[in-house]
């Protein structure tokens, strides 16, 4: 069985990178990109916290698969999000590519680790 609290912990990392990399954003684009990750996960960033709380407590694991697979198609789709922005270099949009990969696929490894352990 996979170390789900690994498995948290490397969401935990992705969510407050993100939450980091968005606070040096313009002013004026951070509410927009924040309301955006909440709209397109279903959750805020205290709200995926809360979650992941519950989890290290064996708590809402069901709710937490689905969840986890939108976090994932967050992060799949942010660097055509950041192509989209506001002139993102194309040595940016390559690391975007790089962050974004390893988040969405430590998200994916907890929600398969939560199947394979339902």
């Amino acid at each position: 069985m996979a170390d789900l609290p690994s498995l948290i912990a490397a969401v935990e990392t992705a969510l407050d990178e993100t939450e980091r990399e968005y606070a040096q954003l313009p002013f004026f684009v951070r509410p927009l990109v924040k309301r955006g990750f909440a709209r397109r996960t279903g959750r805020d960033f205290t709200a995926w916290r809360a979650l992941l709380a519950e989890l290290r407590r064996g708590q809402r694991r069901g709710e937490a698969t689905g969840a986890l697979a939108a976090l994932a198609e967050q992060y799949r789709g942010a660097p055509e999000r950041a192509k989209r922005g506001m002139g993102a270099s194309a040595a940016e949009i390559t690391e975007i590519e790089k962050r974004s990969q390893a988040r969405a696929g430590a998200a994916l490894a907890l929600r398969d680790a939560l199947l394979a352990s339902a």
